[in-house]
């Protein structure tokens, strides 16, 4: 793993989304868009998906949406 550090305009991304209330807040959602664009490359080098790899991610994808940390 390697640690990365980046710039967010946090008034805009506040305005847009006002629980992004902390900088713990938005350092855990933009690690949760690191991690799924990474299973998406991770897919898109597959042909298929098992239907279990396929309900992890659904389920993943939900308690990412609904189970927001701040």
């Amino acid at each position: 793993m390697c640690v990365i550090s980046i710039k967010v305009d946090e008034a805009a991304l506040r305005d847009m989304c006002p629980e992004l209330n902390s900088t713990a807040a938005i350092r855990n959602w933009a690690q949760e868009l690191v991690n799924l664009r990474i299973l998406q490359m991770e897919l898109e080098n597959t042909e298929t998906m098992s239907i279990e790899d396929a309900r992890a991610m659904v389920h993943a994808a939900i308690h990412d949406e609904y189970a927001f940390e701040v």
